[in-house]
């Protein structure tokens, strides 16, 4: 395929995701129900939207230049969905485990603001197991692509065990 092919194969992709328009979106109803229980499937719409849609994005962004069929480019977004809720969920488990030395920012914020996460919702182990089995689904999902990806399975585990 040529280079003019696939960046019109990325300009069709984006017009069926609208980031900027989800990030702006996530943000507002974000800040709407802080302070108010959620439930979690409102909980997983917002991860799905806020570093979801950011990290599909840019996933697809590289599929798509790379050539990567039209089922490549499926697998490729529920990867990155998929590493988008583990990325979000270890951040609520930081925010509970970490210090502000290790972490670089203020811990427990998410308590102080009477956030809902994933962490109050399933609680710390249960959070921990989830990360877990939510980033080795998307090591599968990297697996099952014709192309090795040793630098994006390397990230996938750094995701899981990051300290900060």
């Amino acid at each position: 395929m040529s280079v003019i092919l696939r960046w019109q194969e990325l300009f069709r992709s984006w017009r069926r995701k609208p980031v900027s328009m989800a990030c702006w979106a996530v943000r507002w109803y974000d800040v709407e129900s802080e302070g108010q229980p959620l439930e979690r499937e409102k909980l997983d719409f917002i991860y799905d939207l806020k570093t979801g849609a950011l990290i599909e994005a840019s996933m697809l962004i590289g599929a798509v230049l790379a050539g990567a069929s039209e089922k490549e480019q499926q697998v490729i977004l529920q990867v990155a969905k998929d590493v988008g809720l583990a990325f979000q969920i270890q951040d609520d488990i930081l925010d509970v485990t970490s210090d502000m030395e290790t972490l670089g920012k203020p811990i427990g914020s998410d308590e102080k603001n009477h956030k809902t996460t994933y962490v109050t919702i399933r609680g710390l182990a249960q959070a921990q197991k989830d990360v877990e089995k939510i980033s080795e689904r998307a090591l599968e999902g990297v697996a099952s692509l014709s192309e090795e990806n040793v630098f994006l399975n390397e990230l996938i585990r750094y995701l899981i065990h990051r300290k900060k």
